[in-house]
């Protein structure tokens, strides 16, 4: 039992220029679209902005926190990194679902 709620921790995938991006176990239980969660500093739900990664990048949420040009540049990062988030994002989900 222990070892599936490790499983089902948020996360953290990335980090660069002070932002930091994971994935919530939430959506990887309750949701077919893979997304990712961005913020500052810390993995803070609250205040996070969450962004569909398929069909297409595009923001579900631009949170509270990033400024217009953190949540540019996050989505510049999520460009270059896509594929490998992509394939982070399944294999979570897999592990999640059991």
């Amino acid at each position: 039992m222990i070892l599936s709620r490790c499983i089902l921790m948020a996360p953290k995938i990335l980090e660069e220029s002070g932002l930091i991006y994971w994935f919530h176990s939430y959506d990887a239980l309750h949701e077919d679209r893979a997304s990712v969660h961005v913020g500052k500093g810390s993995q803070d739900d609250y205040n996070d902005a969450k962004i569909w990664l398929e069909p297409a990048i595009l923001v579900a949420r631009p949170g509270r926190t990033l400024r217009d040009h953190e949540l540019r540049r996050s989505l510049s990062v999520i460009e270059q990194n896509l594929d490998y988030l992509l394939e982070e994002w399944y294999d979570y989900r897999r592990k999640s679902r059991g």
